[in-house]
């Protein structure tokens, strides 16, 4: 039997002295030299070799394929002199010299990738960040989008930001257990103090104890104030350390856990560690073994090969380590669920992978069964999905395997289907009904995802609090905190909703699922900070829930506009899609980013350049004007074009509405966008108002239309017709809002300077063909066999 030698590809750049190795990659057949600048170091041996590439790849399977290549092949190769978004690929420290911060939150001085590197014909040399690699661009073995270099930069801030959260909330619930214990001490040390709460009445034990939590927050508040969480984040990815019985909180202060479920290149996971402080481990998973070849490339072609880790060998050596050490088994949660401090490669099914990280962090060994003792491996604090498509499959397995109070990052593709072309695929995906060519099919697919997200969260006593919900590109993107918090289960129903849209206009209504008096003032409340005497209203609200009420509630059993009846859609997501304060924490993060370089001063994120800084920055700045308590919007062309009318300046409307005394935004995708609080018949008010002073020019039916022949009409005289009818009976209705176009004094200057809605980011942008990798290389496997 004769078997055709695979080509071998090599190829070798210079680095600094201090950092030489090499590494053969013996699936692709990738020899990857590093060599000195001063003088080129010999090679290692083939077991070393072996020993390097670590993970999902047993050594008999890297044996076989070394079996079968023995001779070397170079093809032809070019030299690049730029490499792919370069710009944004390093920072620059106070005497010029590029800086980096790694996963230990340590600034270290790095040297940008040679542009001496050769790179074989066929190949695409690509800097993103801080991280470089060699893309085979005309395989397709491997999914790459460089439309995505956005999404990535915003995971990358959003995930710094949030590590920096997550460590100020575990501080605080540490302290504050401290600072009880130790009031508590002291209050039990006073003999006179407990004759005195022997003695007093319920009204004084609820002051005392309402003293005590006022007293309680007042000395966490002043001792929170003397901590650097942004330090302390940065020194928390190298801790080990394991939560003991006494701690209920769900980490010791430790770093970051993060799971990329769909990696392909491992770019993104590579990003994360390199630029987000305080991750301690990170798990790059994919179901292609082709994929993860990939990302060990560029692990080791990053000077990262030395934070490789084998869950397997080294959480094994942990828990022989700890037991050594002579620490209780029944004392503390074993070392075995401690993830080793690394870069994780694996060769693995994501929703495996997430199923059997169900173990909760402060769950004590008592509480395990053999399952959990033996194959369980710990939550995750933040995992990336990121499919190809949609995320639905993922999403039952993702929602128990993060933490509580973790992160949820997840990306969805198939606008198709929650955009409404597909409307069947949607139900079945997501549990609901888009509607079908609607203006704000953008919204609508955020609010069907998170909708979806919050269902499955529910299942397992959860809630989530969404942070940041956008649209970009061709694909969805949100962030979602996750916690266990089984009465707030009890709520869900209020922050679900039903879509009612016209047919025969762009009127719609929201209704909710149910309705709680109780609950919706004590939200009401809360949001507007309202003082402790306006509480007292509260208990004489019933805390019942109730079915909500459709459109005929309003008195508009029909749409109030056209006598149309509705189309109904959902079930959606009605609550916010962000948080406000993490969004305009983000922007002046990026404000002052962008004066220092690109990096935060403070050594919080951004800890590196990111190439779309001014994109992000617009981005977040539509996202921080918009209504949070609106659900979707109207399309300014569309509500004049059902009229035939002009279009009305966007300023004008938007003054009107004011006018109206109603409040008015945009939307961060669609620049067109009315988002107002209105009811329908205003809004239409105001168009109709416009068209009085300006009237719609009547168009003549001519021959040619009636008989379908004239450029521009439809071909369908009766569709054409009940058009014109449509748009007569709207301007027939009397205007009931008192409009005035005139633009208050000081209307839309207190906008920031941002650029809200960029150009497409690239020629022939949008999704890619999906990648090849398995596919591929069962194809070469059979290409080896003799014929």
């Amino acid at each position: 039997m004769r078997r055709a030698a695979t080509n071998l590809r090599y190829f070798h750049f210079l680095s600094s002295p201090a950092r030489s190795s090499c590494s053969c990659h013996l699936n692709n057949i990738n020899i990857i030299s590093i060599e000195s600048s001063s003088s080129i170091k010999s090679s290692r041996s083939t077991t070393q070799h072996q020993q390097l590439l670590v993970g999902s790849t047993s050594t008999r399977q890297l044996s076989s394929h070394h079996h079968h290549n023995s001779r070397i092949y170079r093809p032809a190769t070019t030299t690049i002199t730029s490499s792919y978004y370069t710009s944004s690929s390093m920072s620059t420290g106070t005497n010029n010299t590029p800086t980096s911060t790694d996963g230990n939150g340590t600034t270290t001085t790095s040297r940008p990738p040679s542009t001496n590197m050769v790179v074989p014909d066929g190949h695409e040399l690509i800097t993103e960040g801080t991280i470089t690699m060699l893309y085979p661009k005309s395989e397709n073995s491997v999914f790459y989008n460089p439309v995505q270099v956005q999404n990535r930069d915003l995971s990358v801030l959003m995930i710094g930001m949030y590590a920096e959260r997550r460590m100020e909330k575990m501080w605080i619930t540490k302290k504050r257990k401290e600072l009880r214990k130790k009031m508590n001490d002291q209050l039990k040390d006073n003999e006179g103090n407990k004759e005195e709460v022997r003695k007093e009445s319920k009204e004084e034990r609820k002051a005392r104890l309402a003293k005590f939590e006022q007293d309680l927050e007042a000395q966490v508040a002043l001792e929170k104030s003397t901590v650097n969480f942004t330090k302390l984040t940065q020194e928390s990815s190298s801790s080990q350390s394991i939560t003991s019985k006494d701690d209920n909180n769900n980490h010791n202060l430790d770093g970051m856990t993060i799971f990329e479920a769909l990696a392909a290149s491992g770019l993104r996971s590579l990003r994360y560690w390199k630029e987000v402080p305080g991750i301690r481990s990170i798990v790059v998973n994919d179901l292609d073994p082709v994929a993860v070849d990939m990302a060990r490339e560029n692990v080791v072609r990053n000077g990262l090969a030395n934070e490789l880790v084998n869950d397997r060998v080294d959480a094994t050596k942990a828990t022989g380590d700890a037991t050594a050490g002579g620490e209780d088994a029944n004392s503390t949660t074993t070392s075995r669920h401690v993830r080793p401090r690394g870069i994780q490669l694996q060769v693995g099914d994501a929703t495996h992978e997430m199923y059997m990280s169900r173990l909760q962090p402060n769950l004590h060994l008592d509480q395990c069964n053999s399952i959990q003792l033996h194959y369980q491996k710990p939550q995750y604090d933040v995992i990336d999905l990121d499919p190809y498509g949609s995320a639905a499959p993922f999403m039952d397995a993702a929602m128990q395997s993060v933490a509580s109070g973790g992160l949820l990052a997840v990306t969805c593709t198939d606008m198709a289907a929650l955009g409404g072309s597909h409307p069947e695929t949607c139900y079945g995906r997501y549990g609901a009904f888009p509607v079908q060519r609607s203006g704000y099919l953008q919204e609508l697919a955020l609010r069907i995802l998170l909708y979806h997200m919050s269902v499955v969260a529910a299942r397992y006593g959860r809630t989530i609090r969404p942070v940041l919900s956008v649209g970009m590109a061709f694909y969805c993107r949100v962030f979602v905190e996750v916690y266990d918090d089984k009465a707030g289960v009890n709520n869900l129903s209020l922050n679900h909703g039903h879509l009612f849209q016209s047919i025969r206009c762009s009127s719609f209504h929201i209704t909710p699922v149910a309705t709680n008096e109780f609950v919706s003032t004590q939200q009401q409340q809360q949001n507007n900070n309202a003082e402790k005497e306006q509480h007292t209203d509260v208990n004489k609200k019933s805390n019942v829930y109730r079915n909500g009420r459709g459109p005929c509630a309003l008195g508009e059993p029909v749409c109030g506009e056209t006598g149309g009846p509705y189309k109904i859609g959902g079930p959606l997501w009605i609550g916010p899609l962000h948080d406000m304060d993490v969004v305009n924490d983000a922007i002046q993060r990026l404000e002052t980013a962008k004066l220092h370089g690109g990096v935060h001063p403070s050594g919080g994120s951004p800890t590196h350049p990111l190439h779309t800084n001014t994109t992000l920055h617009g981005l977040l700045v539509a996202v921080s004007e918009e209504l949070p308590d609106v659900p979707l919007y109207h399309l300014l062309p569309y509500l004049c074009s059902a009229v035939n009318s002009s279009t009305i300046p966007m300023t004008s409307f938007k003054a009107a509405i004011v006018n109206a005394g109603y409040r008015v935004s945009a939307y961060h995708k669609e620049p067109h966008a009315i988002k107002t609080d209105a009811p329908n018949h205003v809004v239409w008010d105001v168009v109709r108002a416009w068209c009085k002073e300006h009237p719609p020019q009547k168009k003549k039916e001519s021959k040619k239309h009636r008989e379908g022949n004239e450029q521009g009409s439809s071909g369908n005289v009766q569709m054409d017709r009940m058009h014109a009818d449509i748009a007569s009976k709207i301007l027939s209705n009397e205007i009931r809002t008192e409009v005035d176009f005139t633009i208050p004094d000081g209307f839309g200057t207190d906008r920031k300077k941002a650029k809200r809605w960029g150009m497409n980011p690239e020629a022939n942008w949008g999704p890619k063909k999906a990648a090849s990798g398995r596919n591929k290389r069962k194809h070469d496997d059979i290409g080896e066999e003799e014929v």
